[in-house]
């Protein structure tokens, strides 16, 4: 190892809270999905228990967290596929090695499996565990599109291709007289709404916990100032809506709906595109648009990238 290992210790996910959210303050590039805000909600609605996640110290002091349990010999990080796109290690700026030859020392002596699903192809947990545990499998999964965003609109419809640059601006002339507004957190029944009419399929994904894990996760993150719940307004109607997150320079565009009665504008599309424009306007450095593979990411610009399953 390079140094002295940290020490890994399985705590509550309750006992932890203060210094999970000191470190996430510190940390280089956390996610929404890394936060204690994140956890706590899922805990409460959908997990329906306190669960043991694996926690690094130094000298007493947390310098790493992974929302990871050992579960029959495995070691699986805490989440539901259905609402959680990303995950990773949540740590101190330069104790990434360290901490990852740590949980390689942890899973060979105690002769652990591994499945770590999703991880961005470029954390510091796949490249340690691949470089500590030459035995491990790194498997691409779901395609999850990244935009970079230039510093002006103009710029940006430049470097679209000229048949998405051309539908874009075409899509665009046609909703003069609509506004792109910010929401409650308090109105998220206006998503529901819009995300059920819009596919059939998220009435069945809609279910009382996902509803409620929805409720609770946009009120505390509108605390923290990481929402960003907004709706194309027409004709007084909300006829598109998006529900992202936004950290560290960072738009991650997490659900939407659109009302199907209004498709001659294109509400669901338009909706993205105003959201983009003033994505750049505000100084955002990308726009992620998270797990799956819809054309439509591809024709806003974006670029491919990948979700990884880690296992052993």
């Amino acid at each position: 190892m390079s140094g002295r290992a940290c020490e890994l210790k399985v705590e509550r996910l309750s006992t932890i809270e203060k210094v999970w959210k000191e470190l996430f303050k510190k940390a280089k590039n956390p996610l929404p999905f890394t936060s204690y805000e994140w956890f706590s909600v899922l805990a409460s609605n959908l997990l329906g228990f306190d669960p043991e996640i694996i926690v690094f110290r130094d000298g007493g002091v947390v310098v790493g967290i992974l929302a990871a349990t050992v579960t029959r010999d495995v070691v699986r990080l805490v989440g539901d596929e259905r609402v959680t796109d990303l995950n990773d290690i949540l740590c101190l700026p330069g104790h990434e090695n360290r901490i990852t030859e740590t949980l390689a020392e942890f899973v060979r002596q105690n002769e652990l499996g591994l499945d770590l699903f999703p991880l961005e192809v470029n954390s510091a947990l796949v490249v340690g565990l691949k470089d500590q545990l030459p035995e491990v499998s790194v498997e691409k999964k779901d395609l999850c599109p990244l935009l970079e965003l230039p510093r002006t609109w103009d710029d940006y419809l430049r470097e679209l291709d000229s048949k998405s640059r051309h539908e874009l601006r075409r899509k665009m002339r046609r909703i003069n007289g609509t506004v792109i507004r910010d929401v409650k957190s308090a109105d998220i029944d206006i998503l529901f709404r819009l995300m059920t009419v819009s596919d059939n399929s998220k009435e069945e994904f809609l279910t009382p916990g996902i509803m409620a894990f929805f409720k609770e996760l946009t009120e505390r993150f509108d605390r923290n100032g990481w929402l960003r719940f907004r709706a194309l307004v027409f004709d007084c109607n909300p006829v598109g809506a998006i529900l992202a997150f936004v950290l560290k320079g960072r738009v991650f565009l997490y659900n939407m709906g659109f009302d199907p009665e209004y498709r001659r504008i294109s509400p669901g599309i338009m909706t993205i595109a105003r959201d983009i424009q003033s994505s750049i306007s505000e100084g955002y450095e990308y726009y992620d648009f998270l797990r799956g593979d819809e054309d439509y990411k591809y024709r806003f610009g974006a670029k491919e990238r990948y979700t990884v399953r880690v296992t052993r």
